[in-house]
C-alpha cells in the first residue's frame, strides 16, 4: 500500500509521539532514582549532620560492625567491595554489597554517610 506524503507525515508523527511516550515511561522507571539522589540536602546542612555518623568509605571493620544488623562477616563484604569497587557514593549504594538488603539498609540508612562532597567529587570526576 502506498501512503500519500499527508499519510507519512502523520505516521511520522505518530511513531515520534510513540517514542516520546516510551523514553518518558523509561526515564521514569530508572532515571528517577538517579534525580532523586541528586536532590539530597546542600553539602553544609550534610557535613553539619554528619558528626555520629558512621562514615562507610572510612569507617574499619570495628566501626562497620557498630551499626544494628552488620557483624564481622557484612562489615569485612563492605570493606572488600570499597576495595574492589571503589568508594559508596550515596548511602544506598550499600545494596551492591552482598548479604545487605533493603531491611538491613534501612536500619541503618540514618546511621550512615559517604563522607560528604569529597568521595562524590572524586568520583564524578574519574
Amino acid at each position: 500500500m502506498k501512503l500519500s506524503g499527508a499519510d507519512r507525515r502523520f505516521a511520522a508523527v505518530i511513531m515520534a509521539a510513540g517514542a516520546a511516550m516510551l523514553l518518558c515511561f523509561a526515564a521514569r522507571s530508572t532515571g528517577m532514582r538517579s534525580l532523586e539522589m541528586l536532590t539530597r540536602e546542600p553539602p553544609a546542612a550534610a557535613e553539619a549532620a554528619q558528626g555520629d555518623l558512621v562514615d562507610v568509605n572510612a569507617a574499619g571493620l570495628e566501626e562497620l560492625m557498630s551499626l544494628p544488623g552488620i557483624g564481622e562477616v557484612r562489615a569485612r563484604a563492605i570493606l572488600e567491595d570499597r576495595e574492589a569497587n571503589g568508594p559508596y557514593r550515596y548511602p544506598e549504594d550499600l545494596i551492591r554489597v552482598k548479604g545487605i538488603g533493603e531491611g538491613i539498609l534501612e536500619d541503618i540508612l540514618d546511621q550512615i554517610t559517604t563522607g560528604g562532597q569529597e568521595y562524590a567529587q572524586n568520583i564524578g570526576s574519574g
